[in-house]
Protein backbone atom coordinates (compact mmCIF):
# COMPACT_ATOMS: atom_id res chain seq x y z
CA UNK A 1 0.00 0.00 0.00
CA UNK A 2 2.95 1.70 0.16
CA UNK A 3 4.00 2.04 -3.50
CA UNK A 4 1.31 3.25 -5.16
CA UNK A 5 2.11 6.12 -6.72
CA UNK A 6 5.46 7.49 -7.66
CA UNK A 7 6.74 10.62 -6.16
CA UNK A 8 6.11 13.52 -8.98
CA UNK A 9 9.18 16.37 -8.99
CA UNK A 10 7.08 18.46 -10.74
CA UNK A 11 4.68 19.48 -8.06
CA UNK A 12 5.12 22.29 -5.77
CA UNK A 13 4.60 20.06 -2.52
CA UNK A 14 4.63 16.51 -2.05
CA UNK A 15 1.61 14.19 -2.98
CA UNK A 16 -0.29 13.40 -0.18
CA UNK A 17 -3.34 10.84 -0.02
CA UNK A 18 -6.14 9.63 2.66
CA UNK A 19 -8.69 6.68 2.13
CA UNK A 20 -11.53 5.21 4.28
CA UNK A 21 -12.81 1.37 3.89
CA UNK A 22 -16.12 0.77 6.35
CA UNK A 23 -17.98 -2.43 6.32
CA UNK A 24 -21.55 -2.51 4.51
CA UNK A 25 -20.59 -0.59 1.44
CA UNK A 26 -18.01 -0.46 -1.60
CA UNK A 27 -15.49 0.31 0.95
CA UNK A 28 -15.32 -3.05 3.19
CA UNK A 29 -12.73 -5.48 4.23
CA UNK A 30 -12.68 -6.88 0.43
CA UNK A 31 -11.85 -3.64 -0.75
CA UNK A 32 -9.45 -2.67 1.83
CA UNK A 33 -7.57 -6.21 0.92
CA UNK A 34 -7.30 -5.17 -2.79
CA UNK A 35 -5.82 -1.83 -1.35
CA UNK A 36 -3.12 -3.59 0.26
CA UNK A 37 -1.90 -6.40 -2.01
CA UNK A 38 1.04 -4.74 -3.33
CA UNK A 39 2.21 -5.38 0.22
CA UNK A 40 0.30 -7.72 1.75
CA UNK A 41 -2.36 -10.53 2.00
CA UNK A 42 -4.96 -8.77 4.24
CA UNK A 43 -7.72 -10.54 6.42
CA UNK A 44 -9.83 -10.65 9.61
CA UNK A 45 -8.36 -12.60 12.20
CA UNK A 46 -10.34 -15.57 13.09
CA UNK A 47 -10.17 -14.72 17.19
CA UNK A 48 -11.35 -11.26 16.40
CA UNK A 49 -13.99 -9.58 18.49
CA UNK A 50 -16.92 -9.33 16.05
CA UNK A 51 -17.36 -6.05 14.74
CA UNK A 52 -17.47 -3.70 11.85
CA UNK A 53 -14.56 -3.74 9.81
CA UNK A 54 -12.54 -0.15 9.69
CA UNK A 55 -9.91 1.19 8.27
CA UNK A 56 -8.64 4.55 8.14
CA UNK A 57 -5.35 5.58 6.19
CA UNK A 58 -3.33 7.93 5.40
CA UNK A 59 -0.01 7.97 2.61
CA UNK A 60 2.50 10.94 2.12
CA UNK A 61 5.36 10.38 -0.70
CA UNK A 62 8.70 11.56 -0.38
CA UNK A 63 11.78 10.39 -3.01
CA UNK A 64 12.42 7.26 -1.74
CA UNK A 65 10.38 7.48 1.25
CA UNK A 66 6.81 6.76 2.00
CA UNK A 67 5.34 7.66 5.25
CA UNK A 68 1.73 6.38 6.24
CA UNK A 69 -0.57 6.18 9.09
CA UNK A 70 -3.40 3.63 9.69
CA UNK A 71 -6.27 2.84 11.72
CA UNK A 72 -8.44 0.09 12.32
CA UNK A 73 -10.26 -2.84 13.85
CA UNK A 74 -8.65 -6.39 13.88
CA UNK A 75 -6.19 -7.11 10.74
CA UNK A 76 -4.06 -10.00 9.88
CA UNK A 77 -1.08 -8.98 7.36
CA UNK A 78 1.15 -12.05 5.91
CA UNK A 79 3.25 -12.10 3.09
CA UNK A 80 4.32 -15.81 1.94
CA UNK A 81 6.78 -16.80 -1.15
CA UNK A 82 3.88 -16.74 -3.87
CA UNK A 83 2.88 -13.37 -2.69
CA UNK A 84 6.77 -11.74 -2.87
CA UNK A 85 7.09 -13.89 -6.33
CA UNK A 86 3.85 -12.19 -7.31
CA UNK A 87 3.96 -8.81 -5.74
CA UNK A 88 7.86 -7.55 -6.22
CA UNK A 89 10.07 -7.20 -3.43
CA UNK A 90 11.64 -3.68 -4.03
CA UNK A 91 10.83 -1.87 -0.27
CA UNK A 92 11.72 -2.34 3.43
CA UNK A 93 9.09 -1.36 5.70
CA UNK A 94 9.53 -0.08 9.46
CA UNK A 95 6.36 0.09 11.32
CA UNK A 96 5.70 1.41 14.90
CA UNK A 97 2.34 1.54 16.64
CA UNK A 98 1.36 4.46 18.23
CA UNK A 99 -1.40 2.50 20.23
CA UNK A 100 -1.77 -0.88 21.69
CA UNK A 101 0.28 -3.63 19.96
CA UNK A 102 0.72 -6.27 17.68
CA UNK A 103 1.98 -10.25 17.18
CA UNK A 104 4.99 -10.33 14.41
CA UNK A 105 6.04 -13.72 12.63
CA UNK A 106 9.16 -13.80 10.78
CA UNK A 107 11.75 -16.54 10.65
CA UNK A 108 9.76 -19.09 12.47
CA UNK A 109 9.36 -16.86 15.33
CA UNK A 110 6.68 -15.17 17.17
CA UNK A 111 7.38 -11.77 19.21
CA UNK A 112 4.76 -9.14 20.08
CA UNK A 113 5.77 -5.90 19.62
CA UNK A 114 4.85 -3.01 21.87
CA UNK A 115 3.88 0.79 21.14
CA UNK A 116 6.89 2.98 20.36
CA UNK A 117 8.77 -0.26 19.21
CA UNK A 118 10.18 -0.02 15.81
CA UNK A 119 9.50 -3.10 13.43
CA UNK A 120 11.38 -4.06 10.56
CA UNK A 121 9.76 -5.64 7.75
CA UNK A 122 11.39 -7.16 4.34
CA UNK A 123 9.13 -7.58 1.67
CA UNK A 124 11.56 -9.71 0.21
CA UNK A 125 10.99 -12.03 3.05
CA UNK A 126 7.74 -13.81 4.22
CA UNK A 127 6.26 -12.39 7.47
CA UNK A 128 3.19 -12.06 9.58
CA UNK A 129 1.26 -9.22 11.36
CA UNK A 130 -1.40 -9.58 13.32
CA UNK A 131 -3.09 -6.61 15.65
CA UNK A 132 -6.09 -6.48 18.07
CA UNK A 133 -6.60 -2.89 16.40
CA UNK A 134 -4.42 -0.79 14.44
CA UNK A 135 -2.86 2.26 14.80
CA UNK A 136 0.47 2.49 13.68
CA UNK A 137 3.08 4.90 11.58
CA UNK A 138 4.79 3.26 8.97
CA UNK A 139 7.91 3.95 6.32
CA UNK A 140 8.29 2.15 3.35
CA UNK A 141 12.03 2.85 2.25
CA UNK A 142 13.27 2.02 -0.91
CA UNK A 143 16.00 -0.93 -0.83
CA UNK A 144 18.42 0.38 -3.40
CA UNK A 145 18.72 3.05 -0.99
CA UNK A 146 19.07 1.53 2.07
CA UNK A 147 21.63 -1.64 0.80
CA UNK A 148 24.59 0.84 0.11
CA UNK A 149 24.14 2.12 3.83
CA UNK A 150 23.06 -0.88 5.66
CA UNK A 151 25.78 -4.30 4.76
CA UNK A 152 23.15 -6.67 5.91
CA UNK A 153 19.72 -5.67 4.90
CA UNK A 154 18.85 -9.31 4.63
CA UNK A 155 18.59 -9.80 8.53
CA UNK A 156 16.51 -6.87 9.29
CA UNK A 157 12.83 -8.87 8.52
CA UNK A 158 11.84 -9.09 11.90
CA UNK A 159 13.96 -7.31 13.44
CA UNK A 160 13.07 -4.82 16.52
CA UNK A 161 14.41 -1.69 17.82
CA UNK A 162 13.38 -1.42 21.83
CA UNK A 163 12.46 2.73 22.54
CA UNK A 164 15.40 4.22 22.90
CA UNK A 165 16.80 7.32 21.90
CA UNK A 166 17.08 6.60 17.65
CA UNK A 167 13.62 5.13 17.69
CA UNK A 168 12.31 8.21 19.34
CA UNK A 169 13.91 10.15 16.93
CA UNK A 170 12.75 7.96 13.77
CA UNK A 171 9.12 8.04 15.26
CA UNK A 172 8.99 11.95 15.49
CA UNK A 173 10.60 12.07 12.45
CA UNK A 174 7.65 9.92 10.95
CA UNK A 175 5.27 11.85 13.08
CA UNK A 176 6.98 15.26 11.53
CA UNK A 177 6.24 14.31 7.96
CA UNK A 178 2.75 13.60 8.92
CA UNK A 179 2.10 17.02 10.68
CA UNK A 180 3.61 18.94 7.63
CA UNK A 181 1.95 16.58 4.87
CA UNK A 182 0.97 18.67 2.05
CA UNK A 183 2.41 21.84 3.04
CA UNK A 184 5.99 19.94 2.66
CA UNK A 185 7.58 21.46 -0.55
CA UNK A 186 9.16 19.20 -2.71
CA UNK A 187 12.35 21.41 -2.82
CA UNK A 188 12.83 20.31 1.19
CA UNK A 189 11.38 16.82 0.73
CA UNK A 190 14.42 15.17 -1.07
CA UNK A 191 16.83 16.73 2.26
CA UNK A 192 14.68 15.32 4.57
CA UNK A 193 13.95 11.81 2.98
CA UNK A 194 17.71 11.69 3.21
CA UNK A 195 17.44 12.36 6.83
CA UNK A 196 15.18 9.67 7.33
CA UNK A 197 17.22 6.65 5.72
CA UNK A 198 20.19 7.84 7.89
CA UNK A 199 18.07 7.48 11.11
CA UNK A 200 16.72 4.11 9.30
CA UNK A 201 20.65 3.23 9.00
CA UNK A 202 21.33 3.75 12.61
CA UNK A 203 18.57 2.00 14.02
CA UNK A 204 19.70 -0.92 11.93
CA UNK A 205 23.13 -0.44 13.37
CA UNK A 206 22.68 -3.91 15.83
CA UNK A 207 22.77 -6.14 12.64
CA UNK A 208 26.41 -5.16 11.72
CA UNK A 209 27.61 -5.60 15.94
CA UNK A 210 25.50 -9.26 15.92
CA UNK A 211 27.52 -9.64 13.07
CA UNK A 212 30.72 -9.61 14.33
CA UNK A 213 33.66 -12.40 14.61
CA UNK A 214 33.86 -13.76 17.82
CA UNK A 215 37.13 -12.81 20.03
CA UNK A 216 39.06 -15.92 18.55
CA UNK A 217 39.36 -14.37 15.72
CA UNK A 218 40.55 -11.06 13.83
CA UNK A 219 38.79 -11.54 10.60
CA UNK A 220 36.02 -9.80 10.73
CA UNK A 221 32.61 -11.80 9.76
CA UNK A 222 30.80 -8.90 8.59
CA UNK A 223 33.94 -8.53 6.17
CA UNK A 224 33.64 -11.76 4.68
CA UNK A 225 30.19 -11.36 4.48
CA UNK A 226 30.11 -8.21 2.42
CA UNK A 227 32.45 -9.81 0.04
CA UNK A 228 30.63 -12.26 -0.15
CA UNK A 229 27.32 -10.73 -1.54
CA UNK A 230 30.00 -8.61 -3.78
CA UNK A 231 31.02 -11.45 -5.36
CA UNK A 232 27.91 -13.77 -5.82
CA UNK A 233 28.22 -13.83 -9.57
CA UNK A 234 32.13 -15.08 -9.59
CA UNK A 235 31.78 -18.95 -10.18
CA UNK A 236 35.18 -18.85 -8.52
CA UNK A 237 33.85 -18.25 -4.97
CA UNK A 238 33.80 -20.61 -2.15
CA UNK A 239 36.39 -21.28 0.82
CA UNK A 240 39.33 -20.92 -1.17
CA UNK A 241 38.64 -17.82 -2.22
CA UNK A 242 37.77 -16.71 1.14
CA UNK A 243 40.50 -17.51 2.28
CA UNK A 244 42.70 -15.83 -0.04
CA UNK A 245 41.39 -12.55 0.24
CA UNK A 246 41.45 -12.14 3.77
CA UNK A 247 44.57 -13.98 4.52
CA UNK A 248 43.17 -16.51 7.10
CA UNK A 249 42.63 -20.10 7.94
CA UNK A 250 40.49 -23.18 6.55
CA UNK A 251 39.75 -23.41 10.12
CA UNK A 252 39.17 -20.05 11.08
CA UNK A 253 36.96 -19.28 8.04
CA UNK A 254 34.79 -22.59 9.07
CA UNK A 255 34.60 -21.48 12.63
CA UNK A 256 33.17 -18.05 11.44
CA UNK A 257 30.15 -19.78 9.88
CA UNK A 258 29.54 -22.76 11.62
CA UNK A 259 26.57 -21.35 13.25
CA UNK A 260 25.14 -20.51 9.87
CA UNK A 261 25.50 -24.47 8.68
CA UNK A 262 29.17 -23.74 7.02
CA UNK A 263 30.64 -21.32 4.68
CA UNK A 264 29.27 -23.68 1.24
CA UNK A 265 25.74 -23.53 2.69
CA UNK A 266 25.90 -20.18 3.75
CA UNK A 267 27.15 -18.95 0.03
CA UNK A 268 24.74 -21.10 -1.49
CA UNK A 269 21.59 -19.90 0.35
CA UNK A 270 22.76 -16.23 -0.35
CA UNK A 271 23.21 -17.17 -4.15
CA UNK A 272 19.78 -19.04 -3.80
CA UNK A 273 18.23 -15.47 -2.39
CA UNK A 274 19.60 -13.35 -4.86
CA UNK A 275 18.09 -15.14 -7.58
CA UNK A 276 14.95 -15.46 -6.01
CA UNK A 277 15.02 -11.27 -6.14
CA UNK A 278 16.20 -11.00 -9.35
CA UNK A 279 13.36 -13.41 -10.68
CA UNK A 280 10.77 -11.60 -9.05
CA UNK A 281 11.86 -7.98 -8.79
CA UNK A 282 8.83 -6.68 -11.46
CA UNK A 283 11.96 -4.06 -12.85
CA UNK A 284 14.43 -6.50 -13.57
CA UNK A 285 14.41 -7.77 -17.53
CA UNK A 286 13.32 -11.64 -17.95
CA UNK A 287 16.60 -13.64 -17.38
CA UNK A 288 17.41 -17.17 -18.65
CA UNK A 289 17.16 -19.71 -16.11
CA UNK A 290 19.98 -21.66 -17.74
CA UNK A 291 22.30 -18.57 -17.77
CA UNK A 292 21.76 -17.31 -14.20
CA UNK A 293 22.08 -20.97 -12.69
CA UNK A 294 25.03 -20.41 -14.56
CA UNK A 295 26.05 -17.69 -13.10
CA UNK A 296 26.06 -18.85 -9.59
CA UNK A 297 28.09 -21.64 -9.77
CA UNK A 298 25.31 -24.45 -10.41
CA UNK A 299 26.89 -27.43 -12.53
CA UNK A 300 23.69 -27.93 -13.81
CA UNK A 301 19.93 -25.91 -14.41
CA UNK A 302 18.64 -28.87 -12.88
CA UNK A 303 20.61 -28.75 -9.64
CA UNK A 304 19.55 -25.10 -9.37
CA UNK A 305 15.75 -25.81 -10.08
CA UNK A 306 16.19 -28.63 -7.40
CA UNK A 307 17.44 -26.37 -4.49
CA UNK A 308 15.80 -23.14 -5.47
CA UNK A 309 12.51 -25.26 -4.87
CA UNK A 310 13.59 -26.52 -1.46
CA UNK A 311 14.23 -23.53 -0.50
CA UNK A 312 11.42 -21.37 -1.75
CA UNK A 313 8.62 -24.30 -2.73
CA UNK A 314 8.33 -22.68 -6.00
CA UNK A 315 10.64 -23.05 -9.09
CA UNK A 316 12.75 -20.64 -10.69
CA UNK A 317 10.41 -20.42 -13.71
CA UNK A 318 7.06 -20.27 -11.29
CA UNK A 319 8.33 -17.21 -9.57
CA UNK A 320 9.26 -15.68 -12.93
CA UNK A 321 5.80 -16.25 -14.29
CA UNK A 322 4.25 -14.98 -11.40
CA UNK A 323 6.15 -11.76 -11.56
CA UNK A 324 6.06 -11.24 -15.42
CA UNK A 325 1.95 -11.54 -14.45
CA UNK A 326 2.52 -8.92 -11.69
CA UNK A 327 4.28 -6.42 -14.46
CA UNK A 328 1.06 -6.83 -16.34
CA UNK A 329 -1.59 -6.64 -14.10
CA UNK A 330 0.85 -3.27 -12.45
CA UNK A 331 0.47 -1.38 -16.34
CA UNK A 332 -3.74 -2.33 -15.72
CA UNK A 333 -4.05 -0.51 -12.62
CA UNK A 334 -2.32 2.68 -13.69
CA UNK A 335 -5.38 2.82 -16.49
CA UNK A 336 -8.05 1.34 -13.66
CA UNK A 337 -9.78 2.19 -10.76
CA UNK A 338 -8.09 -0.31 -9.00
CA UNK A 339 -6.80 0.78 -5.76
CA UNK A 340 -6.15 4.13 -7.02
CA UNK A 341 -10.41 4.84 -6.32
CA UNK A 342 -10.04 4.84 -2.54
CA UNK A 343 -7.72 7.55 -2.83
CA UNK A 344 -8.04 10.90 -2.01
CA UNK A 345 -6.14 14.00 -1.94
CA UNK A 346 -5.35 15.72 1.49
CA UNK A 347 -5.30 19.68 0.15
CA UNK A 348 -2.03 21.73 1.03
CA UNK A 349 -0.43 25.06 0.78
Amino acid sequence: MNAIRPHDDQAGFIECYSARFQAGGRDDAAAYASFVMAAFDFEIPACAVPEAFAADTGLFFLPDVTVSWSRGTASRFSRTTRTIAARGTDQILVVCYRDGWFDMTAGGQTRRVAAGELAFVDLSQEIAIEAPRVDNLSLAISRRRLEAMVPFLDRANGFVRPVDALSKLLRGMMEDIVALGPTMPVVDARGIADATLRLVAACLEPLARGSAASGRSSVSLVAVKAFIEQHLLDPALGPQALIDAFGTTRSTLYRLFEPMGGVTAYIAQRRLHHAFRLLSDTRQPRVRISRLAAELGFSHPSAFTRAFRETFGLSPKAVQALARHSRERDVQLMISSEPMQYLRPIGGG
